[in-house]
């Protein structure tokens, strides 16, 4: 499970117009693992069927066999295709594993933003009786200003992702 924010703090998100996010980072990260395991597992596989083309081009002769080896090594060939399988496997982990890490990145500046606006709200509400009620007055920009800040980083982290 991905980090979950406090109950408290999830009131604030919801006033400010937003949900906290479904993701599980956690998840995502095990999934960038398990393609980059894939990637060694077909990389492993590659060798192995090049291991009996090898071995089955060693002991025989003839023109079934040169079209064969020709055919092995071509560019939509066997080899080709799981070279290009363990870069893509690859590929797809790298990117799953920096998500999660943009996603958990968010997640905690969102949290953090929302405990600097508890504590300017509280700071506003218990000098209220000094201020006679003035700085009640600052509540509404601190949510601003706080909306604004989150909307600056799910831009950023979309950023990111996407490029």
């Amino acid at each position: 499970m991905g980090l979950e924010i406090p109950g408290e703090l999830a009131d604030l998100l919801n006033e400010l117009g937003y949900t906290w996010p479904k993701s599980d980072e956690t998840q995502m990260m095990r999934l960038g693992q398990w393609w980059i395991e894939f990637a060694g597992t077909l990389a492993e596989v590659g060798a192995d069927a090049d291991a009996a083309v090898r071995t089955a081009s060693v002991g025989n002769r003839g023109d079934d066999i040169d079209a064969f080896r020709t055919a092995w090594g071509g560019d939509r060939a066997g080899r080709q295709v799981l070279a290009d399988g363990v870069a893509g496997a690859q590929s797809i982990g790298a990117c799953l594993i920096v998500c999660a890490g943009v996603v958990l990145t968010l997640k905690i500046n969102v949290i953090v933003q929302l405990t600097i606006l508890a504590v300017e709200i509280l700071q506003a509400v218990l000098t209220a009786p000094e201020t006679f009620g003035a700085s009640l007055l600052e509540i509404p920009v601190f949510k601003k200003l706080t909306d604004m800040a989150i909307n600056f980083l799910i831009s950023q982290a979309l950023e990111v992702v996407l490029g």
